[in-house]
């Protein structure tokens, strides 16, 4: 008999990102059904964790080889799970708490061989809010939101895929963002810390000069980026399955996905959202 649910990642030097994304995902599927693939960390981050510690060897960012190891990693997971989840380390996946009381709970219902989210950016307004506190529940010191398709990941698989680099999509899968399935991404959640994490992702070394350029953006235009993010007027969602504001956006996301089949990523990653939402009470305090 096959265990529910695994959560995979993989890492290096995220000693700020990974307690959080252990400390969401521990509870939700238990500790030792937890793998991080550690790529050669070297600041202690990774020392003693107390889940699954897979580790390989440091080498240049190849986004393409990462891919093809972690389609063959979690395939080879389902061996063992029923289902399997990936996602980036700055990812949190939570099951809308008025649809489902937990990850393992909707993996368990849906039943189709991959689940995509519906994603989010989770914004720093620098003007407005201090710098996070990352010890502490991230989504009662933020508030602001903007929808993301390239957040709308399919991260929860029951057969073996190919991942395109990114994680973006699923070679033979049309992105269907499931309303139940959330993933918030915290990467511009904090200016200070975004600021240090793209210091590092900017000097490592890339096997390919041309890849990588939202990771390696000036300091200047990083932040101007992220403030005009969060400077976009707010609007009213609930963020609810019959929300029409959200479903428009699913929608569309659906939709661009048929008519870009044949692409290797089928949905125009640079969609986002142009107002933002508040992140309603239910999600309050969940990671």
């Amino acid at each position: 008999m096959k265990a529910p649910l695994a959560a995979v990642t993989m890492v290096y030097n995220e000693a700020v990102f990974l307690p959080v994304w252990l400390r969401h995902y521990a509870p939700a599927v238990g500790m030792e059904r937890c793998y991080v693939i550690d790529h050669g960390s070297d600041d202690g981050s990774t020392e003693s964790l107390p889940c699954n510690r897979i580790r390989i060897p440091r080498s240049p960012q190849d986004d393409a080889r990462r891919t093809r190891a972690l389609n063959a990693f979690c395939a080879g997971l389902l061996e063992w799970y029923e289902t399997v989840l990936y996602c980036d380390v700055d990812e949190i996946l939570i099951a809308d708490p008025a649809c489902f009381p937990s990850l393992k709970a909707l993996a368990q219902t849906r039943q189709s061989a991959c689940l995509t989210a519906t994603g989010f950016d989770l914004l720093h307004h620098v003007r407005s809010e201090p710098s996070l506190d990352f010890s502490a529940p991230l989504t009662r010191q933020r508030q602001l939101l903007r929808f993301s398709a390239a957040m709308c990941k399919p991260c929860i698989i029951r057969a073996p895929v190919t991942w395109s680099p990114g994680f973006h999509s699923i070679e033979g899968l049309l992105p269907q963002p499931d309303p139940a399935l959330m993933l918030f991404h915290l990467r511009y959640s904090d200016l200070d810390y975004g600021l240090e994490r793209l210091a590092r992702t900017r000097a490592q070394p890339w096997c390919n000069s041309d890849a990588g350029a939202h990771q390696r953006m000036t300091d200047t235009a990083w932040q101007e980026m992220l403030e005009a993010m969060a400077g976009l007027e707010i609007e009213d969602s609930t963020l609810m399955e019959n929300d029409h504001v959200l479903s428009s956006w699913r929608d569309r996301v659906t939709q661009e996905g048929k008519d870009r089949a044949g692409d290797s990523y089928p949905i125009d990653l640079s969609l986002s959202g142009n107002r933002l939402w508040l992140l309603p009470d239910r999600f309050e305090g969940l990671f």
